[in-house]
């Protein structure tokens, strides 16, 4: 059986898939490896065409007849989330820049701030664009949420947003599985990915510098800093939380279709 699997560059998914990007014994169920960023990856779910990938919580209900949701890997921010930045802090949102319809970022920017335009973009693009002038302000995710310069004032995290309105944490990215795999091929791959999480955070100096291989950002304290907010014990093994999040939040995606 080939297994292909697809996911970000970020370090989190970094430290999870790491015992079988460098092939450590017993991690070679995994045939076929793509990293993309998110947006790609959502549209790639939507074809059907990885046995296991990664996607925008966001995207779930959408993929729901082919993937079902792992019970690792889940990125669920307590407090915090994408942020919204502008370049002038008393500047109107009229125009928010998201990075891609399909991700969560985009569905909270379109809960909180439903007056504004949302542009999709790639997120890469978010804060050049801010800067620029073309847009009010941005939704920035990925390691741009920790390096964000100076130039640049926070208007809102959406996590926080999120937290203050469902009294729950919010969930980012989930890992599907194919329907199509025996649930005995699941539940190997679940261990299997909990265990490459383990010896990644056992050695974080080794994690650290694999992350820098595939991240934007050189800086480790950025590295270290997306590790501390957003792998945790629901990334290991998702909580009754963190389900009431992603259903929770899938109730609003409903909302919008």
């Amino acid at each position: 059986m080939i297994l292909s699997a697809a996911f970000s560059p970020c370090p989190n998914d970094i430290y999870l898939f790491r015992s079988f990007l460098e092939r450590h014994e017993g991690f070679s169920l995994l045939d076929q490896i793509t990293i993309a960023d998110i947006a790609t990856l959502n549209e790639l779910a939507l074809q059907h065409r990885y046995s296991l990938i990664k996607i925008s919580a966001a995207l779930l209900p959408k993929v729901a007849d082919h993937y079902t949701l792992m019970k690792v890997g889940t990125i669920i921010g307590h407090g915090v989330g994408p942020l919204v930045l502008a370049s002038d802090p008393k500047s109107p949102l009229r125009s928010i820049a998201t990075p891609g319809e399909t991700t969560t970022a985009h569905l909270l920017c379109r809960i909180f701030y439903p007056e504004a335009k949302l542009v999709p973009m790639k997120y890469s693009e978010i804060i050049a664009a801010i800067l620029r002038g073309d847009v009010n302000a941005g939704a920035v995710i990925h390691e741009e949420r920790f390096s964000y310069g100076a130039q640049l004032f926070l208007k809102a995290d959406l996590g926080a947003l999120w937290e203050k309105k469902t009294q729950l944490p919010l969930p980012l990215g989930c890992l599907v599985v194919s329907k199509t795999l025996p649930q005995t091929v699941v539940d190997i791959l679940t261990l299997a990915l909990r265990k490459s999480l383990f010896l990644a955070l056992k050695d974080p100096k080794g994690s650290e510098n694999k992350a820098l291989e595939y991240s934007r950002n050189k800086d480790t304290s950025v590295i270290n800093k997306f590790i501390a907010t957003y792998v945790n014990d629901d990334t290991l093994v998702l909580s009754n939380s963190g389900e009431q999040s992603l259903y929770t939040l899938s109730n609003y995606v409903s909302c919008f279709i």
